[in-house]
């Protein structure tokens, strides 16, 4: 009798024992997710940092009175845009060839090191932008990223250079507003494995090695996922690693969180489960060992089948026997104590997960938030770009017969960037509005959709003699405009993508599916034009991703993006299959009806 109760008691166990190593998995899993998400925001506000500084650096360069080497006003300007715009950059300097510093901000300027830097060096050489790399200056002990810029004189040749050196503090402050759990650390580690930043304790790690035998290292060397073991400190946590994309080089960027607060509510309930499980065990053993008749086998029966039922999670089940009938009823009061105190648990881990889609929805609209950003923020880039491109016909106009060659060929070079920042800008926002503007579901003819695209491009296909072939297209349940959109982007892209010396052939059919318990439709685009490499399939549907030259095919690297966004908006799908120089056969998936209003829904 005792045997069988501890059999009886092992599922109930294993089960608790399950729970516990399940929550600590979540909490790695969680790390892992952190991090990434982390490095990502880290990575965006290092691309526009590192962007501001480029065009301020170009600014200068190309400002007349320094490049007369006049520095009447130079520090002036320096010292203001250090106070006001750059307070996470040091070393602004412009210096001459012969590493003398021409100007700097007073009081704000970390002194370079000419001789033990080949930064500077490579910068006097330099025809376009110079990175050192993030590196932990020798003379000041900070963790920097130095950009140069050669300056030209008015007869095109090297006489200044010009430098600002990105401060990595600001890694601190963005770890440090995180919103990191007490005792977290957050780190970031060069390629070579210095430490460039450490919170919360930077001075004291900043610029050393990874301990070796520490989890840090030996997950630095995966360079991907998460690792438990002793930290910088020796003490035991979860630690998860993730790239963090660089200006010349990949730094990494680890999360570490002490075990005893990343697995601490596991062990809590582990323990106090296992502890619940062993007492009510001790109690119904003693029992069975005082009480051998059948009532006693009987109400043991009982006990066994409830310990069974919770095992397969039944946790609404309890004995049902009365607690007065001596000491078997204790122990079946203690069981189903035990059982109430395990459905507690469980609906609060139930909580738990309705706290997380609260949460997961909060997300959303933050996201949403974002989005709406991007928008305004693209509108808003829009009007400083209309100056530039107002003012640089100005200049082509009225100055034109005075410029140089090359001066023209920069007036040149300025309007076409102008002019491809425009149609960037115009692209993210068609990207913005598949959510911002978008329609109701409706009833749409994708044949007719398709019928007015073609015809809107028949100068294009008469210009190329291609030959279009249209077979029947189904009637969905969709947003109009969008589908428009969609069938726009894929026939333009059929069109264009071709090699010379045959013109483009474009079939557009569809075939009937039935999917996820309702009917689907298969609409295809086919070509017979360049083609693609198997490896850049998903590549190409990242925004601003392209696989050839400007030179080569127009285009700014955002159609197949917003076709993907329509795409997943309509509960879609969208895949190419295609191989170099045997055209490419686009595939959209989408249901011929609605279940739901999708996110982003006008």
């Amino acid at each position: 009798m005792i045997l069988i109760i501890i059999l009886t008691s092992l599922p109930g166990i294993i089960f608790l024992y399950e729970l516990g190593l399940r929550q600590r998995t979540q909490a790695i899993t969680a790390a892992e997710e952190e991090v990434v998400h982390l490095s990502l925001v880290a990575s965006k506000m290092q691309v526009g940092m590192v962007d501001n500084v480029k065009a301020f650096l170009m600014t200068v360069a190309h400002m007349p009175s320094i490049r007369q080497e006049d520095m009447t006003e130079c520090e002036e300007y320096f010292s203001h845009m250090v106070s006001e715009h750059f307070q996470y950059y040091s070393s602004f300097y412009v210096a001459d060839l012969e590493q003398n510093i021409l100007c700097s901000p007073p009081g704000d300027h970390d002194e370079p090191d000419f001789d033990g830097c080949d930064h500077y060096t490579n910068l006097t050489t330099a025809n376009d932008f110079v990175y050192s790399g993030y590196h932990v200056c020798k003379r000041t002990g900070k963790s920097v990223l130095s950009i140069g810029y050669p300056i030209l004189d008015y007869s095109n040749q090297i006489n200044l250079v010009t430098n600002v050196s990105l401060d990595l503090i600001w890694f601190y402050d963005f770890a440090r507003d995180a919103s990191l759990v007490e005792g977290a650390e957050l780190i970031l580690i060069s390629e070579d494995g210095t430490i460039l930043s450490h919170y919360p304790d930077n001075n004291k790690w900043r610029g050393l090695w990874l301990p070796a035998g520490s989890a840090l290292a030996e997950l630095f060397e995966q360079k991907e996922g998460s690792m438990v073991g002793p930290g910088l400190t020796g003490e035991e946590g979860v630690y998860a690693i993730s790239a963090m994309d660089g200006t010349t080089n990949s730094i990494f960027m680890i999360l570490g969180v002490p075990t005893r607060l990343a697995f601490a509510e596991a062990n809590i309930t582990l323990r106090n489960n296992l502890i619940i499980l062993l007492v009510v065990m001790g109690v119904v053993i003693l029992l069975m060992w005082v009480l051998g008749d059948a009532i006693i086998v009987k109400q043991a029966q009982a006990l066994v089948a409830v310990a069974k039922k919770l095992a397969t999670g039944e946790l609404s089940s309890r004995t049902g026997l009365n607690y007065a009938n001596g000491e078997l009823g204790e122990v079946a009061q203690a069981f189903d104590v035990m059982a109430s105190q395990l459905e507690q648990r469980e609906e609060e881990r139930k909580r738990n997960v309705a706290e997380l889609n609260a949460y997961a929805e909060d997300l959303e609209k933050s996201n949403q938030e974002l989005r709406d950003f991007t928008f305004i923020a693209s509108h808003d880039l829009q009007e400083p770009l209309r100056k530039i491109q107002a003012f640089g016909e100005l200049l082509k106009d009225r100055y034109g017969d005075d410029l140089d060659a090359r001066g023209a060929d920069y007036v040149q070079r300025m309007q076409n960037a102008a002019l491809r920042m425009q149609l960037l800008i115009d692209k993210l926002l068609s990207f913005s509005r598949v959510t911002t503007n978008a329609q109701p579901f409706a009833p749409v003819d994708m044949g007719q959709v398709t019928r007015q695209v073609i015809s809107d491009f028949d100068m294009q296909i008469d210009r190329c003699q291609a030959r279009v072939e249209l077979a029947d297209l189904p009637t969905i349940e969709a947003d109009a405009m969008q589908m428009c959109h969609l069938m726009m982007n894929l026939v333009s892209n059929a069109l264009k993508f071709h090699p010379a010396e045959r013109p483009p052939t474009v079939r557009i059919y569809s075939r009937k599916l039935w999917k996820e318990e309702q009917d689907w439709s298969e609409i295809i685009v086919e070509d017979n034009g360049i083609g693609m490499d198997e490896k850049y399939v998903d590549k190409i549907f990242q925004p601003f991703q392209r696989l050839h030259g400007r030179n080569e095919y127009e285009g700014a690297g955002m159609g197949l993006t917003i076709c993907r966004k329509i795409v997943e908006r309509h509960g879609g799908s969208i895949r190419v299959e295609s191989a170099p120089g045997k055209g490419a056969k686009f595939i959209v998936q989408l249901p011929l009806q609605q279940k739901d209003e999708r996110p982003g829904e006008g």
